[in-house]
């Protein structure tokens, strides 16, 4: 499959994304794939896309940037990131259910199970570089970064 292809198909067929803790932790660290997350964020902003995270994921996040930086660190992180144009996707009990059957029936992490439930949801794709959604492309479309 060409790569550059199916990430044009993937951009002009997707109005909604929900981003996995991996590409924002590499848009956040300005590592490789951090643009393709600065694009998607930048439709965001300008109403061509929507973005969702679950708070699990933002949970996750904020646990690994405290191990890294520290907790005045990662609070000063969770204030800035409130301005990024993705809304946050409280736990409810239709996603916490659907993510415990997903982790039923594949071999993912729990957390990579709310990302998927969350894109069941609201009908979007995964924005991610985590290998592990190689598992789930069955279920949903993923953009690699």
């Amino acid at each position: 499959m060409n790569y550059w292809k199916s990430e044009k198909k993937i951009m002009k067929s997707t109005k909604k994304i929900v981003f996995d803790s991996y590409a924002i932790l590499k848009y956040s660290q300005n590592e490789p794939g951090a643009d393709k997350v600065e694009t998607l964020l930048s439709a965001c902003q300008k109403g061509k896309q929507e973005s969702f995270i679950n708070q699990i994921n933002l949970g996750e996040i904020y646990y690994k940037i405290i191990r890294c930086k520290g907790l005045g660190f990662a609070k000063n992180y969770l204030q800035n990131f409130s301005q990024l144009p993705i809304a946050i996707i409280p736990a409810s009990q239709e996603i916490i259910m659907s993510a415990a059957e997903l982790k039923a029936k594949h071999p993912i992490s729990y957390s990579d199970c709310f990302v998927a439930a969350t894109a069941l949801l609201k009908e979007a794709s995964v924005v991610t570089g985590d290998p592990e959604f190689k598992k789930l492309e069955h279920l949903l479309t993923v953009y690699w970064i």
